[in-house]
């Protein structure tokens, strides 16, 4: 065994970024990962970007390790093809909303009975149940509607954050939910349903703000949140840095002694964490002006030296060339027999036995749709069929 997931089979029927994304962590665990998709252009962010004509840089990633079936389920050909795969595979993953996934008959207590060995994942906008329950839902509603932009966003001028914080943490999540699963069903013999929406993921994504306030504390705002405790300073060269203090006292005499301005320590306003907590914004623009004097560089190596927890704030085209990134082999080559090599990040986990791999290259679309099929026994004229009646492309 060369894989953890080696031997088992998923269907992933999502689409956007939550799903596969899921789809794409149990592929890197040695999972055979089916994507279907409609014979019609697919999953809908092939097109993300126009300049890549379906198979855009995002897409490779989020569909790596993946198998692709064009299937067209509103057709009974499609449906019938879906339920002989059903019927031997692990795992159902798909984001359709409630009502959706019922037209089809795909509901996990008809398909349980199908195959009860089935763990069926579906991923929603804001859950089974509720006045929301059919509305689409997507990572920045997740974010708006949980508080977790609140925390990221000028109310002044609100503006969207540059990362699908809900979408990726989903899918994370999912892929938790479904490994809880197939354990159980190690122990049961029996898959179950697993429900994971994007509202309660982004909910336990910002759960110790949550419990601050559900146990009688201040509610987390972008303003409060850094008091005493993290601080970002623009030096000389326009470099960005942040600071992070631990709890200790020693942190806060490392900070003022590598700036230069031990004179602080004597200064009540910041003689005890809480008071730093109570005039945080004092001391910023005091920092601020001795961390203009000289470049970042500089700043690094000061508070390197004094042990003080700090990190340059990178543009993207700054990362890959620090070395600790460069020390982690990243960014990792797969490569397509047509479409070439990509560059991506790859699993931030590794196991010691049975690590994580590229394997295949994210798919075109309908790539493997005859190699699949004829596993089910479909012959030459029966693909041709398919073909022509719209069900496959």
């Amino acid at each position: 065994m060369n894989a953890a997931l080696q031997g088992t089979m998923a269907l992933d029927l999502s689409g956007h970024v939550a799903g596969p994304f899921c789809g794409s962590l149990l592929g890197d665990l040695g999972c055979d990962v089916i994507k279907v998709e409609l014979p019609d252009g697919g999953d809908t962010h092939r097109g993300r970007n126009p300049l890549y004509e379906g198979y855009g840089p995002s897409f490779r990633a989020l569909n790596r390790n993946k198998r692709s079936l064009t299937l067209d389920l509103r057709k009974p050909q499609g449906k019938e093809i879906l339920l002989k795969l059903l019927e031997k595979a692990d795992i159902l993953l798909e984001n359709f909303r409630p009502e959706t996934r019922a037209k089809l008959g795909l509901d996990y207590e008809r398909l349980s009975e199908l195959n009860p060995r089935l763990i069926h994942c579906s991923i929603t906008g804001y859950g089974q149940e509720g006045p929301y329950r059919d509305k689409p839902g997507f990572d920045t509603i997740g974010q708006a509607l949980s508080g977790m932009l609140s925390l990221m966003t000028d109310f002044d001028k609100p503006k969207v954050v540059g990362v699908s914080v809900t979408d990726h943490s989903t899918g994370v999540f999912a892929a938790y939910g479904i490994l809880g699963a197939l354990l159980a069903r190690h122990h049961t013999g029996r898959g179950q349903f697993v429900d994971a929406s994007l509202l309660r993921i982004s909910l336990a994504f910002i759960e110790s703000h949550m419990a601050d306030y559900l146990n009688g504390g201040e509610a987390i705002t972008r303003e409060n949140f850094p008091r005493g405790r993290i601080y970002c300073f623009v030096p000389s060269d326009k470099k960005a840095l942040v600071i992070h203090l631990s709890g200790h006292q020693k942190a806060w005499e490392g900070l003022v002694s590598a700036v230069g301005r031990r004179d602080l320590l004597d200064d009540p306003r910041f003689a005890t964490r809480n008071d730093r907590w109570q005039h945080h914004y004092d001391i910023v623009p005091i920092l601020q002006t001795e961390f203009e004097k000289k470049p970042r560089d500089h700043w690094l190596d000061a508070l390197d030296a004094v042990s003080v927890p700090n990190a340059p704030i990178y543009k993207i085209e700054e990362v890959l060339d620090d070395p600790q990134v460069r020390e982690l082999g990243l960014p990792q080559e797969i490569r397509h027999p047509k479409m070439g090599s990509s560059n991506l990040i790859g699993n931030a986990i590794q196991l010691s036995d049975t690590p994580m791999q590229f394997h295949r290259a994210a798919p075109l679309l309908g790539e493997n749709t005859e190699e699949i099929l004829r596993g089910l026994g479909y012959d030459e004229e029966a693909l041709a069929e398919l073909r022509e009646s719209g069900v496959t492309s």
